[in-house]
């Protein structure tokens, strides 16, 4: 393998990641983003109640008892993406500390052997520092 092929693998390799973790939060968002909005955009109309009384009716009671089934649906929904979007998250980030790892072995192999590397962005240079 050539030497500036090795740096071009390290860039496409965090180019691939950095896609695929934009895309997948994207798709996410727009996923919980269209469950959050109730069919036509606003909640259904309560059941007439009786003007000047306390008591609420059975038809209320159960509207609300269903708005709240819904609301809490609607939660449970959003945690469970949460929930996936951070542990899809854990794992990119154990990825792409072991891509860069074998990146670097590669580079040590690379430097032991007499072969120039050629350098890196230093963009790059810092973020495998930080890992």
């Amino acid at each position: 393998m050539e030497p500036s092929s090795t740096g071009w693998l390290g860039v496409l390799a965090l180019l691939i990641t950095t896609l695929g973790t934009v895309a997948g939060a994207w798709l996410g968002r727009a996923r919980t983003t269209q469950q959050e909005i109730p069919e036509g955009g606003e909640l259904p109309t309560a059941p007439p109640q009786g003007e000047g009384t306390w008591v609420v009716s059975p038809e209320m009671y159960r509207w609300f008892q269903d708005q709240m089934a819904a609301l809490h649906r609607r939660v449970g929904d959003l945690e469970d993406a949460e929930q996936e979007q951070r542990a899809r998250g854990d794992r990119l980030e154990r990825l792409l500390g072991k891509a860069l790892d074998h990146i670097e072995q590669q580079d040590q192999r690379m430097t032991a052997a007499g072969i120039p590397l050629v350098p890196m962005d230093p963009q790059l240079t810092a973020a495998r520092g930080n890992l």
